[in-house]
């Protein structure tokens, strides 16, 4: 069984899509809410959570490591002296902002009465976008549907 991470906060920040916000609703869950007029905008915020929990998978062993000096460097905005340190950190203010996103989603999805948050969604897709290019995440590759094979009555 794998380590857990600590602190709380950072183990809640790493949970950023399936966390429980406004009334039960998660970010991944606002975002269908949200998809019914504006699907490129929920596209491309899901392929800034799916490029986000990638690279935190990749960096699983120093979050639960380094967990308590990775926070510290995030919560006080100081560049870490590790180099490894300086990209997770990196990292993680990009899933600060995705995190802080699915607080307004939620609370948007949970009474939809009040303006789409469009300016919100715009921001935070060119904020993290640049964000998760500065610290080495690479983009998703799409491979295009293979075509299958009609088969033919003989």
């Amino acid at each position: 069984m794998p380590a857990e991470i600590t602190p709380v906060d950072l183990a809640r920040l790493v949970d950023f899509a399936e966390r429980p916000r406004t009334q039960k609703w998660s970010l991944r869950a606002a975002l269908v809410r949200y998809a019914q007029p504006a699907p490129q905008r929920v596209n491309d915020v899901l392929d800034l959570v799916r490029r986000a929990e990638w690279a935190l998978g990749q960096h699983s062993a120093v979050l639960q490591r380094d967990g308590a000096t990775l926070w510290d460097g995030l919560e006080r905005d100081a560049t870490p002296s590790a180099d490894e340190h300086v990209r997770v950190v990196g990292l993680l203010r990009a899933v600060r902002e995705l995190d802080v996103l699915g607080d307004v989603l939620a609370d948007w999805a949970s009474d939809i009465s009040g303006g789409r948050p469009d300016a919100a969604v715009d921001a935070t897709i060119a904020d993290v976008s640049a964000r998760l290019d500065a610290v080495g995440v690479p983009h998703e590759e799409r491979t295009p549907p293979t075509r299958s094979r009609r088969r033919t009555r003989a």
